[in-house]
């Protein structure tokens, strides 16, 4: 073959692999803008800016802060983001995604133990003609779910990932509910804190987070998203039901000869029923053995037989698969006995806790006595201590969240702490104390903040006299002095005082 033939035939061979190269990158680009029209029309920016409040000092705000994320138009022109977005929010805008028109938005539904949220735009006409994205069916072991991210200029950038394992993921604290569990990784070049899943052109999920060092992403599955948007519909929001009790397996052997439980009879061990919730309303006790639920025995491991996943907490059937209201048939042993209880499921608002597990959109209640700052304690005042805070806040603070089932017997619905002291020089001495439990005041037992107004009406001898449960054990205030602190405090620290009035 002469020399100038095979030449051109090397060239050709080259510019034969140069176009395949560009038409892969024109596939992959292609792929990477898939499918920008049904997306872009059931998808919009959000934009939120908040600014929450610092526990540790109640009367100041932290900076504000700008996030966005991608929402997905639901059915009746509201958009759905995870809950947390939208927590203490000042600001909420919602961008389409192909004309870029902006348009403020309110809140009206928003879910923190799920992460879930509605939001809606001022101008309900706004997204007029957007196309509401239809809920999937659950998914199932092995599919593929794809994740939608976007790019700055609205163009869709899908990331595939196949569904390894449905289990209950952590949402907020002490709050458990279903998630996909995706094997794939999140380039997170594009700072969107909320994410759609889909499967099918339909909604699947949203991402909850992701470990990039594992290479999984968890996301909040269908049922929980099918429960929140069915209780949001009818315009009055319950939120996901509980039945009040704590429970722990069956498979300690002398445990199950001292109840005299039968050898092929499995279930849970009723640990601790809380106080005027619905477990205790329906008359269940410490001790029972709950052997079924609805129409589906429980094992020794708190499980029951899911007809798509197979074993699956209990806690995704009270909590999910039921809604507030509904009567929970559950088949008891008690005293070598079975007997059946109706649990008519509640919800448990936050501030139902002794500790609040969360306190969100609204200005924390505080207390300044003679410089003496006061408040209830709740876990968003324990997260100040960093994410490390199970481990670093005050042991004795600790006590009262881990333990406040337990402890519902003390006549307290809060727990009150001297949190802090602004110094003046009628606080010398004081200075240092912090993180004080409030026993009484003036010898009123206190079980809320408001009951320290209401002791502060009666001084002994002039004085205003604090009991704590730690050292110093009792701290004084000259009551006639008040009014002079305070208006020291307000000049020189610009800190507002609260009234003290009951």
């Amino acid at each position: 073959m002469p020399l100038f033939t095979a030449w051109l035939r090397f060239f050709g061979i080259g510019l034969a692999l140069l176009s395949l190269a560009g038409c892969s990158s024109l596939m992959k680009e292609g792929r990477d803008t898939w499918p920008p029209v049904a997306a872009q029309q059931s998808l919009v920016r959000v934009t939120v800016t908040s600014q929450s409040y610092i526990s540790h000092r109640p009367w100041q705000q932290r900076r504000p802060v700008t996030q966005t994320a991608i929402g997905v138009i639901v059915d009746d022109g509201k958009v759905l983001v995870n809950g947390l977005l939208v927590a203490d929010h000042r600001y909420i805008e919602l961008e389409t995604l192909d004309t870029q028109r902006k348009q403020p938005a309110r809140v009206t539904v928003v879910d923190y133990e799920a992460n879930l949220a509605l939001v809606e735009p001022v101008d309900r006409t706004f997204l007029a003609g957007r196309k509401p994205l239809a809920l999937a069916e659950e998914a199932s072991l092995g599919d593929q779910l794809t994740v939608w991210q976007v790019k700055p200029n609205g163009d869709v950038v899908p990331s595939d990932g196949q569904l390894t394992s449905v289990e209950l993921g952590v949402f907020i604290q002490d709050n458990f509910f279903l998630t996909y569990r995706l094997n794939s990784a999140l380039q997170y070049r594009f700072s969107n804190q909320t994410l759609p899943v889909v499967k099918d052109q339909a909604l699947a999920g949203l991402v909850l987070r992701q470990n990039a060092a594992g290479q999984t992403i968890e996301v909040i599955a269908t049922s929980v998203i099918d429960h929140f948007l069915k209780e949001a519909r009818d315009g009055e929001y319950h939120g996901f039901p509980t039945a009040g009790f704590h429970y722990g397996p069956m498979l300690d052997p002398q445990l199950r000869r001292y109840i005299g439980l039968p050898d092929q009879t499995s279930g849970i061990y009723v640990q601790k029923v809380i106080k005027g919730g619905p477990a205790d309303r329906a008359g269940l006790k410490a001790g029972d053995v709950i052997t079924r639920m609805g129409d589906f025995p429980i094992s020794n491991t708190g499980q029951f037989d899911h007809p798509r996943y197979g074993k699956t907490s209990i806690a995704h059937l009270m909590r999910t698969l039921s809604f507030v209201g509904d009567n929970m048939a559950l088949q008891v042993y008690r005293n070598h006995q079975a007997r059946e209880i109706g649990v008519v499921l509640d919800h448990r608002r936050p501030d139902e806790y002794l500790v609040p597990p969360y306190s969100l959109d609204q200005k924390p209640e505080y207390l300044i006595v003679g410089g003496l700052v006061m408040q209830e304690l709740t876990v968003s005042y324990l997260r100040e201590y960093g994410s490390e805070w199970t481990a670093n806040a005050p042991i004795h603070l600790l006590y009262y969240q881990q333990n406040q089932d337990y402890l519902n017997g003390d006549g307290r619905d809060k727990i009150v702490i001297l949190s802090d002291v602004v110094p003046t020089s009628y606080t010398i001495g004081y200075e240092n104390l912090s993180n004080l439990v409030v026993v009484s005041v003036n010898g009123r037992k206190i079980g809320k903040l408001n009951d320290v107004r209401t002791a502060l009406a009666s001084p002994v001898d002039g004085f205003h006299k604090i009991e704590v449960q730690q050292h110093p054990k009792m701290l004084y205030i000259d009551a006639t002095e008040l009014p002079q602190i305070h208006q020291l405090i307000q000049q020189r620290y610009g800190i507002p005082i609260p009234s003290l009035t009951p």
